[in-house]
């Protein structure tokens, strides 16, 4: 059995950490573990950022509350007249930027009429100022809207020539597009899709790099600004599903269920976005952001023969993204970083990927599988293997290794799920204390219920935290051993009916026992009506013979007690002898391969049961070896017996009465 125990271990925990790894992966296949997941990716998100590593030529033009309140004098309420966003683009064509990703939707022609300084313009004018600073700069990406569903029946709309030589399949359909109106379309450099998809718990993670539409394929506001900034044709911009090629860039692509975000069926590639920090992040803001007002006054300035309140030459080969931030527009959405983002921003983010060649991909289903796997090994063979206590703190440092290493990853663009593997190390932990409170603990609850019946409960408790102190298989050491027999039982049994004898015998040996136990000895054996008890034995006691003297002299006490109930009881009272002997012995496992117990021999308990026989003939109680007395520490009264020849022996031995 000993043998077998360690294999039985290990058979055990194996079986463990595969059910457990088994069960969080089908659990991982749950709505609330996926949740659990995306938070941990959101966490890991936080832990990793670094705004330090963004692209400093990104730039943010915020059409914020400011620049509408201090606009609103000079050309009405929101929405402006188009000609403002043009003198906007007037400005950063000066620096030159590299490239101004706008976005705002201009969707139809103005048909308004303003009057700005007293100036008059129509719709028509404004439109073409803005047509006009369009195509003048050359670099300027429009957006074309997406995000609406089109209306049923609704024909689909052509396909503006700016998108028409890209052809990207395996991206989702939009049934709706809404390209800027036409003289813009046709000035801009490119358009691009401003799709942001939400996850269903609410953030945006993944980037849409394309959708169709008309047999066409759109690219995001972030791709069409990465082919602008590179120089990219649209023949250099190919993907097969897993990974979207740009020039000489591979962005990893992941494929997302459509029905989680529009109740449709299918699946599109998708590619996680990877944000270098939030809004604000370690109390620096990610990117640049300078308020439109600031940047449309100091073109005016520029007009005026001024010095501008902001520098063009500040923007110079910058890539800049206009767009609202001001609460009511509501261009915001939640991300994985704290607070809530501009959708400009995450456009921005996503081609900060682009460009910086810094994405971030699902770790390889393999390597996923094998995390898995030793995740729910290691912690079910750690509790099975080096029991509850030390094994949930090895399944603890696995955790926090795996957490450690899922972060690690993710800083370096791996994303290895940790719901599932976390989960498979709690699930085997759990499993493992499972198995040894109902196995392995179950022998040893029926062991320490056993053996307490035999030992004292402190001795019981430090044999149950350290078996090898009881030096089973046999030892010799020096201990003390305790017979005490009953005066008369024959007489007694004979006086009265069996059932009331056992009763009255039960009642005295446990009370005896009790008092063995309460004196650190240990209870050997019953002989008939003879109780024979170890003191020194399973564990050491240097005070072995004191304990057991003073365990005799407590036997006579509560004997007086039992016997004060039983006759007033009627029954009748018992009187007992003790003797008791210290000296080398012999101590183990004494048996057979089957049947054995835990017991002593040798002549010094064979000397121990003569000495408990003489009290009859000297018509004492406790009669004790010279070994025993010259061992003693307490204050007792001893009466010398004289020397005696006990029966087995050939040399007399002096004996003594303790009372």
């Amino acid at each position: 059995m000993l043998v077998w125990a360690p294999v039985r271990k290990l058979l055990a925990g194996t079986l463990i950490g595969l059910a457990a790894a088994a069960l969080a992966a089908l659990l991982g296949l749950t709505p609330f573990v996926e949740a659990v997941e995306l938070k941990t990716y959101d966490w890991r998100m936080r832990a990793t950022a670094a705004p330090g590593q963004a692209r400093p030529d990104i730039v943010l033009v915020a059409i914020d509350q400011s620049s509408i309140r201090r606009l609103e004098p000079v050309v009405g309420r929101w929405p402006w007249p188009r000609f403002i966003h043009g003198s906007l683009i007037d400005f950063l064509a000066r620096a030159p930027a590299k490239a101004v990703v706008y976005d705002v939707i201009f969707a139809e022609r103005d048909r308004r009429r303003f009057t700005v300084n007293g100036e008059e313009w129509t719709g028509e004018e404004s439109d073409a100022a803005l047509v006009e600073s369009t195509r003048n700069a050359g670099m300027v990406v429009h957006v074309a809207d997406v995000a609406a569903e089109a209306a049923d029946g609704e024909p689909e709309a052509p396909v503006p020539a700016a998108l028409s030589a890209y052809h990207v399949p395996g991206f989702e359909r939009r049934p709706s597009l809404v390209p800027p109106f036409p003289e813009l379309a046709a000035a801009s450099r490119a358009l691009g899709h401003n799709l942001v998809v939400l996850d269903p718990d609410g953030p945006a993670r993944r980037a849409v790099p394309f959708v169709e539409h008309a047999g066409r394929s759109v690219p995001s506001l972030a791709v069409a600004a990465a082919a602008v900034v590179e120089g990219l044709a649209p023949r250099d911009v190919t993907s097969d599903g897993r990974a979207l090629r740009l020039g000489t860039r591979v962005v990893p692509l992941i494929r997302s269920t459509l029905a989680s975000f529009y109740g449709k069926g299918g699946e599109a590639s998708r590619a996680l976005v990877r944000f270098p920090g939030g809004v604000m992040t370690g109390g620096r803001p990610t990117y640049r952001e300078i308020s439109f007002y600031d940047l449309f006054y100091s073109e005016q300035q520029l007009l005026a023969g001024e010095k501008p309140f902001v520098d063009p030459a500040s923007l110079r080969g910058a890539i800049v993204f206009v767009g609202t931030t001001a609460p009511g527009l509501y261009d915001v959405f939640a991300v994985p970083m704290t607070g809530k983002m501009s959708g400009m921003q995450v456009h921005a983010s996503a081609l900060d990927n682009l460009l910086s060649g810094r994405f971030l991909a699902p770790a390889p289903g393999w390597a996923a599988a094998l995390v898995l796997l030793a995740c729910g090994l290691a912690a079910g063979l750690a509790v099975t293997g080096l029991g509850v206590w030390r094994g949930l703190a090895a399944s603890a440092a696995a955790a926090a290794a795996l957490v450690a290493g899922s972060v690690s990853l993710f800083g370096a663009g791996t994303w290895l799920h940790l719901a599932q593997p976390f989960g498979a190390i709690v699930t085997a932990a759990f499993g493992g204390v499972a198995y040894q409170y109902l196995v392995e603990d179950r022998e040893k609850r029926k062991v320490k219920q056993l053996f307490s019946r035999y030992v004292s409960k402190d001795v019981c408790e430090q044999l149950m935290a350290d078996p090898s102190r009881a030096r089973l298989g046999g030892a010799r050491r020096e201990m003390s051993v305790l017979f005490s027999d009953i005066r008369g039982f024959t007489t007694f049994s004979e006086a009265g009916a069996p059932e009331q004898i056992v009763q009255q015998l039960n009642e005295y040996f446990s009370r005896m026992v009790s008092v063995v136990f309460a004196h650190r000895g240990t209870l050997d054996k019953f002989v008939g009506d003879a109780v024979m008890a170890l003191f020194g034995a399973p564990l050491d006691d240097p005070d072995h013979a004191e304990h057991a003297v003073q365990a005799a002299r407590a036997m006579l006490r509560e004997l007086e007690d039992l016997n004060r109930g039983w006759a007033a009881e009627g029954r009748p009272t018992l009187a007992i002898g003790v003797g008791v002997n210290t000296g080398e012995m012999v101590a183990g496992n004494i048996g057979s391969e089957t049947i054995m117990s835990y017991t002593v021999i040798g002549d010094a308990v064979n000397l121990a049961a003569r000495l408990e026989s003489l009290n009859k003939q000297y018509g004492t109680s406790i009669i004790v070896s010279e070994a025993t007395r010259a061992r003693l520490k307490g204050d007792y009264h001893v009466r010398a017996l004289g020397d005696v020849v006990v029966k087995g022996k050939t040399r007399a031995v002096p004996i003594f009465e303790i009372s």
